[in-house]
């Protein structure tokens, strides 16, 4: 009897003993497994993540006349509507409305935002028409930023960022006209986020630009008053042209 109940416990343990072995072995197994298949996990998370701006993939085609054309005619009409001189005004839309028919013929896969174009386009022909010159300076704008977003898929000299950071000055006198303070508190979110991204391709042009820049877009962040982003706009958009000459 004694030996019995001395044996039972022996049994037990060993049964303990090699269940846990079973275990062990069926983990060791199992995280082999998983080390194994962690190269197509990565490659999973990869594809599901979306690129950054700087990772975009982009056409190594120069960007179409049209488009070029397209954009400058707008700067020009803003400039026109800025000092109300409406006769020029009206020559760069009608110029403006031309190149833009032949933007739908030479901008491929970008059809909605052709049609996005060819709506502000309107919209400025109005604001001209009827010499509306805050209307027409923020449409003119416009115009300029769905050409911007329209190159960024082409091979460009001058990054894509410097002629936002561009639109953004003129943002600027746009709103502050205007008196609207939450356009500017988002022009200013905008500037220092496009800024943040160009900034290390500028420093490697020129430190001094850099710095330079980097003083503006604090004052805009810092900018209280109508007049504070009034007075900031003007030396943002000649640093802006400071900018674009270091890549030509």
């Amino acid at each position: 009897m004694d030996a019995i109940f001395k044996r039972e416990p022996r049994d037990w343990w060993n049964t303990i003993a090699l269940g846990a072995l079973a275990v062990i072995v069926f983990l060791m197994i199992w995280l082999s497994a998983c080390s194994s298949g962690s190269p197509d996990a990565a490659k999973t998370n990869k594809a599901v993540t979306p690129p950054s701006a700087s990772s975009a993939v982009t056409t190594e085609e120069s960007v179409p006349a049209s488009l070029s054309n397209a954009g400058e005619y707008g700067e020009n009409v803003y400039d026109y509507a800025k000092a109300k001189n409406w006769k020029n005004a009206n020559s760069k839309v009608a110029a403006l409305k031309d190149a833009v028919k032949k933007v739908r013929t030479d901008v491929k896969k970008q059809g909605a935002a052709v049609d996005r174009l060819d709506t502000n386009v309107v919209a400025l022909n109005r604001a001209v028409t009827a010499k509306d010159r805050q209307t027409a300076m923020r449409e003119a704008n416009q115009v300029t930023i769905d050409v911007t977003d329209m190159t960024a898929a082409y091979k460009l000299t001058v990054p894509v960022e410097v002629t936002r950071l561009d639109y953004y000055g003129r943002e600027l006198e746009v709103w502050a006209q205007t008196q609207d303070a939450n356009g500017l508190q988002a022009t200013a979110r905008e500037m220092r986020r496009t800024w943040n991204s160009l900034r290390p391709t500028i420093e490697a042009h020129s430190a001094t630009e850099a710095k330079k820049f980097d003083t503006l877009v604090a004052r805009v962040e810092s900018a209280k008053t109508l007049a504070d982003y009034a007075r900031v706009a003007t030396p943002v958009l000649n640093e802006v042209d400071n900018l674009e000459k270091l890549f030509h």
